[in-house]
């Protein structure tokens, strides 16, 4: 879902121009309201379907099915039509865009890939229409759903990322626990340890780009300015040379013995949890499922910092969106509302898979305070910053080169500083 979709977007903005329905249509449309010569209080309200679309299925999916249940019974005239959308969302997702088909309100997390289309309904409009109150949510998670100084959401769910351990493999090596707070060179140090033949301390891939950010933010860097618009200077800035030495040597310690190449940020998970992997990076997503099947024994702390260093975690959340050429806009601003808001999203969250976006319904929740769950709930403390690919709509295409960059340091040692250099020069030209 995470790919470049280069091709799309072109395909999307052409499509576009020739004008999208934007019209939010009549109360008797959303069927919220009775039809006919004005109608009655007596009148039964006009019964309408809407389709909600999202990249969940399977257990990940039934939180969600579990809130629009909740709300269909506090709405009867308004009917909801699930569409698990697991493999190549984006595109579909897109495409139905360009055609006017998309669904009532679907499920969003990369705005930038979205709105240049101009496909997507403005919920800035609807938020001032019903005065809703938008500082329920954390403000970071907020900034999230906005792209090109417009609001195109309201939050989901957000989960920040940790480091999971398997206290078995570290009791076997006589390793003590790491805790939160260490450094880059106790991670390094505790990686060797805990590598052998067949076991691995923890495995570096230079192929998802995204999870690198908060070793860089950490250390004081970034891979482009905070507006999007510039990766020449920062990319390859004296901080962030420190930083990629440090995942060289990450690296080294562990996952370059693994020359087949075989792990990567998905198989990772099955690998950790057949005990190969002794420490792995990941959100609060598998968690759930590992305690419940009870065959490891299992810690989780924070991200290692450099010297002098602050923690800022990295955030993965989405949004409840809607088409401008929607049918049914009432009705979907009614369920993206209680979604959203305190009731769903105590039902959505109640299974510790992922964190509230409201804030008392966060702290009412008690998840900071759980053993399992307070690493991730300290990554939100410091995090401030959007992942890059928020920040800008060709950041795929810059990423895939950076990727390149990154895979010739690890696997054939190029020259860091050289290399960082040419492919900021490379990757600013994208952008422009």
């Amino acid at each position: 879902m995470k790919q470049s979709k280069k091709w799309v977007v072109f395909t999307l903005i052409s499509v576009l121009c020739i004008g999208l329905l934007s019209a939010c249509g009549s109360k008797n449309e959303s069927g919220i309201k009775s039809g006919g010569d004005g109608g009655t209080a007596s009148d039964k309200p006009e019964e309408v379907t809407l389709r909600f679309m999202t990249w969940d299925s399977g257990q990940t999916l039934q939180p969600y099915q579990n809130a629009i249940n909740a709300f269909m019974d506090k709405h009867p005239a308004i009917k909801v039509k699930v569409e698990s959308v697991p493999d190549n969302y984006d595109q579909k997702l897109l495409t139905s865009l360009a055609s006017e088909t998309a669904p009532d309100v679907f499920m969003a997390w990369n705005y930038p890939l979205y709105v240049p289309g101009g496909a997507l309904e403005d919920m800035q409009t609807w938020v001032d229409k019903d005065s809703y109150e938008l500082n329920k949510y954390y403000p970071i998670i907020m900034d999230y759903m906005k792209y090109d100084g417009k609001l195109w959401g309201l939050p989901t769910t957000y989960s920040t990322r940790a480091i999971y351990y398997n206290k078995k493999l570290f009791d076997e090596a006589g390793v003590p626990y790491p805790q939160d707070g260490w450094t880059w060179d106790q991670f390094i140090e505790t990686v060797q340890k805990l590598t052998k033949p067949g076991q691995y301390g923890f495995i570096m891939t230079p192929d998802d780009v995204m999870t690198m950010q908060p070793y860089f933010w950490s250390n004081g860097g970034d891979m482009v300015s905070d507006d999007g618009q510039t990766i020449q200077g920062v990319l390859n800035s004296a901080e962030n040379i420190e930083t990629m030495t440090f995942l060289k040597q990450l690296y080294d310690a562990s996952s370059k013995i693994n020359s087949a190449g075989k792990f990567s940020t998905n198989n990772g998970l099955e690998s950790f949890q057949t005990g190969q992997i002794a420490m792995f990076d990941n959100g609060m997503w598998p968690l759930g499922d590992m305690l419940k099947e009870g065959k490891l024994d299992i810690g989780t702390v924070t991200h290692p910092l450099p010297e002098g260093g602050s923690l800022k975690g990295i955030i993965h959340t989405s949004g409840y969106s809607m088409p401008k050429s929607g049918k049914n806009k009432e009705a979907a601003w009614e369920l993206i509302k209680f979604m959203s808001g305190e009731e769903g999203i105590k039902i959505i969250t109640a299974d510790k898979f992922a964190f509230s976006p409201v804030i008392s319904v966060d702290e009412e929740s008690g998840y900071a305070a759980d053993p399992y769950l307070k690493a991730f709930a300290k990554e939100l403390e410091g995090t401030d910053k959007l992942v890059a690919s928020m920040r800008h709509e060709r950041w795929s295409e810059a990423e895939d080169l950076i990727r390149a960059a990154v895979q010739a340091i690890f696997y054939s040692n190029a020259d860091i500083q050289k290399t960082l250099d040419e492919v900021s020069e490379q990757a600013q030209a994208v952008l422009k």
